[in-house]
């Protein structure tokens, strides 16, 4: 292909460059508190597999806790997902200020409700620590 042929994308790489200007500061701090969730959540689940194995339930574990990544469904967000099984959640930091708390569901299945929670209210960890606990207990039922 001829390098000219290329001009199309380079323009909308131009337009959309110029559109978000300011957006990767605002990814930053997305970034940031995502990452927070995202350690909470290794000791969260550190604490509960630790409890699970001392009391001889090593079979409860098996919780995987992603990286901090680019969402899914937004350019203008990151996310981080947990999983146990085919049941997860995601938590969705966006630009805006804004953390998306979505599930437990079962994956390939409809999502359940979100719950939008900024960056800096106090609620986001309980939030967060309910909809964990939500997870674990939908994950584990028998």
């Amino acid at each position: 292909m001829a390098e000219e042929s290329f001009a199309p994308l380079r323009a909308l790489a131009r337009e959309l460059a110029d559109r978000d200007r300011d957006l990767p500061d605002s990814l930053a701090e997305a970034r940031a508190a995502a990452e927070r969730l995202r350690e909470r959540a290794v000791r969260a689940v550190e604490a509960f597999c630790d409890e699970a194995r001392e009391r001889g339930a090593e079979h409860l574990g098996h919780i995987d806790v992603g990286a901090v990544e680019p969402d899914d469904k937004h350019v203008d967000a990151v996310q981080l997902r947990l999983r146990r099984g085919r049941w997860e959640i995601v938590c969705v930091a966006k630009a805006c200020g804004q953390v998306t708390l979505v599930g437990p569901y079962k994956r390939y299945k409809a999502e359940k409700p979100c719950l939008d929670v900024a960056f800096d209210a106090p609620e986001l960890e309980a939030s967060f620590d309910g909809l964990l606990l939500e997870l674990l207990r939908e994950a584990t039922a028998r």
